[in-house]
This record gives C-alpha cells, sequence and structure tokens, in this order.
C-alpha cells in the first residue's frame, strides 16, 4: 500500500513536469527550424538572388529583396512560455511563431495564439 502511494505521489509531481519539457522541446525545434529557413531567406534577400523555399508550415515560398516574407512554424501543443524567438520570449497562449523577414533581411519575430 505504501508502494503505490508513493509511486502515485511521484507521478503526480513528475508527469506534469515532463510534460512541459516535452511541449518546450517541440516548441524549440519548430521555432529552430522557422528560423533556419528565414535566415535563407535573409541571405536572399540581401544578395538580391530570389530564392523559392519550402518552409515547415508548408506551402512554398519566393524570397526576394521586392518586400516581406512572413514564414509561419509549425504549430506546438502547449504552454511553452519562456522559448525565445530572436530574442522574443513566448507566454503561455502562444502556440506558433512567425518571422517576418524585410526587404533589407532584417528578421523580426512574432507569437501567434
Amino acid at each position: 500500500m505504501i508502494v503505490v502511494s508513493v509511486i502515485s505521489i511521484l507521478s503526480a509531481i513528475v508527469f506534469p513536469q515532463y510534460r512541459r519539457t516535452l511541449v518546450l522541446a517541440e516548441a524549440s525545434t519548430s521555432i529552430l527550424e522557422t528560423v533556419s529557413f528565414a535566415e535563407q531567406c535573409s541571405v536572399a534577400h540581401k544578395s538580391g538572388l530570389s530564392t523559392v523555399l519550402e518552409p515547415p508550415s508548408g506551402g512554398s515560398l519566393n524570397c526576394d529583396n521586392t518586400s516581406a516574407s512572413l514564414i509561419s512554424s509549425r504549430p506546438w501543443s502547449g504552454d511553452a512560455s519562456g522559448v525565445l524567438c530572436l530574442g522574443q520570449p513566448a507566454t503561455v497562449n502562444h502556440r506558433q511563431a512567425r518571422i517576418t523577414v524585410e526587404a533589407d533581411g532584417s528578421m523580426l519575430c512574432e507569437f501567434l495564439p
């Protein structure tokens, strides 16, 4: 009986922390993947060469220096508050990141619900 109670108490404490760690890993991976695509797009903007990318959110994206490009990440499943995207922290309600690559190659990250 004591063993069962100890296991249930540990699972009540450990499982939520484990789940949060999984969500943080999922969000971080998604953001890093998106930043990688945004960097490729930024290089295309700065060099003046056009390139077509297939970002993680699907579809294709033409990166050239004529207009800003929006690159969305894959959504994640839960609270990833504190995860950073280009210096911007996510909060509890954020489930996706979007990076804007301006025509001059500069990048800005924002989080979406």
